[in-house]
């Protein structure tokens, strides 16, 4: 079943808890990790926190100027569908919070506008916010 957005309005907070029940998951490990890629779908959905707990790898992320500046998680996951979603139907949706443990403010549907591609470290992104 694909993942609405119907309900879900920019500018809100939303716990990844609430997330998954208006998402109909079961619970919310199911969207968990900082990428979500729901099956068959063509929704990308970032999970982004600027400060990070300690035990956590420490991503520099961070929304400056209209823009979020992102580093992609090690395993490189979805990276490919990012890069083409400017060409493809694929839609990039971005939940940010500024602290680890608080809930996320949606920010709506974001554009890739710049792209640094590495193989051994993450992968560096700039998105334009709307």
């Amino acid at each position: 079943m694909p993942v609405s957005f119907d309900t879900i309005h920019v500018g809100q907070t939303y716990s990844r808890q609430e997330l998954a029940k208006i998402w109909n998951y079961t619970s919310y490990p199911a969207i968990a990790r900082g990428v979500v890629t729901p099956k068959n779908d063509n929704k990308i959905v970032l999970f982004v926190t600027k400060e990070k707990q300690a035990g956590a790898t420490q991503y520099q992320d961070r929304i400056e100027h209209n823009k979020l500046y992102w580093e992609g998680p090690k395993d490189h996951f979805a990276e490919d569908r990012m890069l083409r979603s400017n060409h493809s139907s694929d839609e990039i949706h971005l939940f940010y919070r500024e602290r680890h443990h608080s809930d996320f403010v949606y920010y709506g549907e974001i554009r890739l506008i710049e792209q640094h591609l590495h193989l051994n470290i993450p992968s560096k992104f700039v998105f334009s916010l709307p």
